[in-house]
């Protein structure tokens, strides 16, 4: 006769059966849990409840099956790992208590470590535990048991994804009476076309960095050739800033809330974004290449005010090995810094991440001092572009689980003196004494590992239910020898468990005092003059169209969120910590710092060239002669700026101007090399 087998798993049923024996432990018949699974048609919550209640699946028809007599079972040996290591069920109590010396205490703490009896299901008698709370079985759960906040996240994304409709991405126009800004809101740029909001958020961003703002308002074009008077260059890099310049001026004293940005963003030649497989970030380090080339080409070449042609750092430092000399030709200009999102805790933040591409550690047997790349001389902007490895979470065979997302940490200030050149030999020095004292952490670290376990069991966990038996359940039944020996092996084990517990402690007291003193090796006086603010995040959800990305900027010390057309006040933690795009590998993708600079000088209004702050003050005329006179009336503008003295540029005509062209750098944007 051929025996009746059931189907073999599938995949779902493969991950689901895994998360039974997890809750289960690892007697669980996997036999009976499928077919339990397959007759509650997937849940696992009233398959759980059957399971605990000692249903075996008997009741199953097994006329449902296939005869596969040629197949194994599911409980046959199979290669490698098919499930996690599952949590142990409770341990059976142990009664040691009738010999009479103390090889009693040895054979339970031995008992203790080795594999406990079969565990018969049944309904449990401990107390409810919330995080292992379950569903009744009648009641539709909106969360799939045994799901992690990961996986419920990741599922949220993808149903997301896949309900994005791009018909619904369109731009809203909005009415005169909604376009009016409201006090000192930041003004929000439009552009018509979805695929140019990066462009649009990228030139937002720049126009709340201090020193671009101010660079910008004190730069003016050289007159045309064989005159004195000044126009405004229509073609070139010239043309690019002095758009760029507008842009500035109108975000600053409009009264308009929102601005369209497509005049703009045609000038300054942005590509519009039209794949979503393409990095968001790529495009945008394009788009800022070319705003930086543009900007450190007039500034050089097309100033008033820089007739010796003497060069400005203000978005573009200089970097290369650390023993080149001054003059080498290899030092590479870098308008932003690409840096590598690591999977890893190590390589989470931005400055861990910036030292593994500016200062690797040395590996191998190699014991000469390695090449490491260094800034000669730092920009006044400092941009970084943040590339995150778009493969999924990985498996944690020793947990049983995926390795959780975290989010990519940046702060509010960070210092690069330690990646300075002036400071290399002290940065050095401070960085072998940091991987001496975290060399120490590991060490401690595995020394705790062996106290706390032994043959990947919870050595204390076991001595502290020993201990639990002699204090709440053996019983002497009148026999004093009994009783003497009950009470023997109860100060023995405490005893033994104090003194791992006291252990344990004086290690992790060691463990974060050696693992302050790592992260503080930096932190020194002597490599606190660089100093540079955070003034933008650019952010993206994962998904495509217009309403999946938006920015962070600071504007008079307040934080501020730009979503299309919606400017919003938020906190600098939630600046610092969105954990949009978490699980499709994305989020923040373009961080702007710039040099830190007073209070004052951060708040400070700019001084824009008079004529264009004159044709801002016309267009808000028109703009309040538009709206019903309620709606005027109500309008007050908190950056009207005051009467300025006169500029020293001439009212600009239809007379053109062109400045010189320069091919930018190759190997800017591109990945240091820092090998050897």
């Amino acid at each position: 006769m051929i025996e009746s087998r059931q189907m073999p798993p599938t995949a779902k049923e493969l991950e689901s059966l895994e998360i039974l024996r997890g809750i289960m432990g690892d007697e669980m018949n996997a036999d009976v849990a499928l077919s339990l699974l397959r007759r509650n048609d997937g849940n696992m919550d009233k398959t759980a409840s059957a399971l605990l209640e000692g249903d075996t699946g008997d009741t199953v028809d097994p006329s449902i099956y296939a005869d596969l007599p040629n197949l194994e079972p599911l409980d046959a040996p199979m290669q490698g790992p098919r499930t996690p290591p599952p949590s142990r069920p409770e341990k059976a109590v142990i009664d040691l208590t009738k010999d009479d010396d103390d090889k009693e205490l040895a054979r339970a703490l031995q008992a203790s470590l080795e594999d406990q009896g079969s565990t018969a299901f049944g309904p449990s008698n401990r107390a409810p535990d919330p995080n292992w709370a379950m569903v009744s079985s009648n009641v539709e759960a909106n969360v799939p048991s045994g799901m992690s906040q990961d996986d419920q996240a990741m599922s949220r994304a993808i149903e997301a994804s896949l309900s994005y409709n791009v018909t619904e991405d369109t731009f809203e126009e909005l009415s005169l009476e909604d376009k009016v800004r409201k006090g000192d809101t930041p003004v929000a740029l439009r552009p018509t076309a979805s695929g140019l909001v990066y462009a649009a958020l990228l030139i937002h961003a720049l126009g709340f960095v201090p020193q671009f703002r101010r660079t910008l308002a004190e730069w003016a074009p050289l007159p045309a050739e064989g005159t004195t008077e000044i126009w405004p260059p229509d073609s070139g890099p010239g043309r690019q800033a002095w758009t760029l310049l507008e842009l500035m001026v109108n975000m600053d004293l409009a009264l308009l809330g929102e601005l369209n940005a497509d005049d703009g963003l045609r000038d300054l030649a942005a590509e519009p974004w039209i794949s979503p497989a393409e990095r968001l970030g790529d495009v945008t380090s394009r788009f800022y290449e070319k705003i930086v080339y543009a900007i450190q080409n007039v500034l050089q070449y097309n100033n008033v005010y820089n007739p010796e042609r003497q060069p400005r750092r203000l978005m573009m430092l200089s970097h290369g090995y650390h023993d080149a000399p001054a003059d080498d030709p290899n030092t590479d200009n870098l308008c932003f810094v690409k840096v590598a999102v690591g999977p890893g805790p190590e390589l989470n933040d931005l400055v861990s991440a910036l030292a593994a591409e500016f200062a690797p550690p040395v590996t191998g047997k190699l014991k000469g001092v390695a090449k490491r790349h260094v800034i000669f001389e730092p920009s006044d902007i400092v941009a970084f572009q943040l590339v995150r490895d778009s493969a999924p979470p990985t498996y944690d065979a020793a947990l049983g689980r995926r390795t959780e997302r975290a989010t990519f940490k940046y702060s509010s200030s960070i210092y690069l003196d330690q990646f300075m050149r002036e400071s290399y030999e002290l940065a050095s020095a401070k960085r072998a004494e940091q991987r001496g004292l975290l060399e120490e952490v590991r060490e401690l670290e595995e020394r705790k590992r062996n106290l706390l376990r032994y043959n990947d069991k919870d050595v204390l966990a076991d001595l502290q239910s020993c201990l639990y038996y002699y204090e709440n359940i053996a019983e002497s039944n009148g026999d004093v020898k009994r009783n003497q020996d009950i009470q023997a092996n109860k100060k023995k084990l405490a005893n033994i468990i104090e003194k791992i517990q006291e252990e344990a402690k004086a290690i992790d007291a060691t463990i974060e005092s050696k693992r302050t003193e790592a992260q503080s090796k930096l932190d020194c006086p002597e490599l606190q003059k660089y100093r540079y603010d955070l003034r933008a995040v650019l952010v993206h959800d994962g998904l495509y169209g217009r309403s999946h990305l938006y920015s962070y900027v600071k504007h008079k010390g307040q934080w501020w969120k730009t979503l299309d057309y919606h400017v919003t006040k938020v906190s600098e933690e939630t600046a610092l910590t969105d954990p949009a795009g978490l699980h499709l590998a994305a989020g923040p993708y373009f961080l702007v710092y710039s040099r830190a600079v007073s209070e004052e000088e951060e708040n400070a209004r700019t001084e824009w060239p008079e004529n264009l702050k004159n044709s801002v003050k016309h267009n808000n005329r028109l703009f309040l002669a538009e709206i019903p006179e309620d709606v005027a009336a109500l309008i007050v503008d908190p950056n009207s700026p005051p009467t300025s003295p006169p500029y020293n540029l001439l009212t600009p005509s239809e007379l053109t101007i062109e400045s010189d062209i320069v091919e930018p750098p190759e190997s800017r944007g591109e990945l240091m090399d820092t090998t050897d």
